[in-house]
């Protein structure tokens, strides 16, 4: 059995992984983990970690040390893993990536323009639209606070982004499960900051090289360096090819699997297709027996915690 322990309003992200009969998947909140006594043998995967407050954070690094301690397959230490401007910082600082990222906040600023504005947690995507200056940085950063966005969520990010024609850009990802690294479906949109996907931008010969790139694992083991740095072992890295180099953007703890049912470029559905069977594989392999005693969750803060929330309801949602 395989745990994934998210934040409450985010449990639906593995939806497709769930009922195959290949393994047994299940979701479970955090708010929920840590009111239990006692947790049964599996695997637990650690995702959301960009969304939990300070105080949670710390909960789930002592959970996460209760099922290690007790001889369960853990993925993700919550308290090693780096969140996203921890993370870029190191990525610059190994060599990784060439662009830099900065605590709004900080008396530095970008030694090279554009750059833009986003957020340290979340994902909403970005906070402005490419900024020139310190000028422009600084009211793109009194919007935020005007908006009620708290500066120590705000950060700043080199832009680092090239059309891969005129007109459209790619974002890439690559997952990895455990020691497993694959590479999976590409994102094309017209704007630099793509997240979401144009439909009819990209045409045959694009998606049959997303073909190749998922047929090949073309990036996949260039990107294990990055995850290595991140300390995350379960996870969706989004990068870009700059030049030719993969430039990671950030790594996502509990990323969003969907199923393609249709589209206009069928090589696209045996993308797909060929990803998700590989991803299943990967699931299986961190899989482990739900066989034995459950493991008693005793940590003293834990234990604390779970008077403190006996009539406690669930968490409000985060974005």
């Amino acid at each position: 059995m395989i745990t994934l322990l998210t934040t409450p309003a985010h449990s639906y992200t593995h939806g497709p992984l769930k009922n195959t009969g290949r393994f047994e998947l299940r979701s479970m909140s955090y708010n929920r983990a840590f009111r239990a006594r006692s947790l049964p043998h599996g695997t637990y995967v650690f995702g959301d970690l960009d969304r939990l407050g300070f105080w949670e954070l710390e909960l789930a690094s002592r959970l996460y040390r209760c099922l290690a301690a007790a001889g369960m397959r853990v993925l993700n230490d919550p308290a090693r893993a780096r969140q996203r401007l921890s993370l870029l910082r190191e990525l610059q600082h190994r060599g990784i990536n060439s662009f830099g990222a900065w605590q709004a906040d900080d008396s530095a600023r970008p030694w090279r323009y554009p750059a833009f504005l986003r957020t340290q947690s979340a994902h909403r995507g970005t906070l402005s639209e490419l900024l020139h200056d310190d000028s422009e940085v600084a009211v793109a950063v009194d919007t935020a606070l005007s908006n009620g966005v708290p500066m120590r969520e705000l950060m700043l990010v080199e832009y680092c982004a090239q059309p891969v024609r005129e007109g459209l850009f790619r974002k890439l990802a690559a997952f990895r499960v455990g020691e497993r690294m694959d590479c999976t479906l590409c994102v094309h949109e017209s704007h630099w900051a793509a997240k979401y996907g144009e439909i009819g931008i990209a045409d045959q010969s694009l998606y049959d090289d997303e073909y190749d790139i998922v047929a090949s694992n073309r990036f996949g083991e260039a990107l294990r360096p990055a995850f290595e740095a991140a300390g995350i072992e379960y996870g969706r890295a989004d990068f870009a090819l700059i030049d030719g180099r993969p430039q990671v953007y950030e790594i996502n703890s509990n990323p969003m699997i969907d199923r393609i049912e249709r589209h206009p470029f069928p090589v696209r559905l045996r993308t797909d297709a060929l990803f998700h069977e590989r991803l299943l594989n990967s699931f299986v392999q961190i899989d482990t027996t739900a066989d034995g005693p459950p493991v008693r969750i005793d940590d003293e803060i834990l234990v604390r915690q779970r008077r403190h929330d006996r009539l406690m309801t669930r968490a409000r949602w985060t974005p």
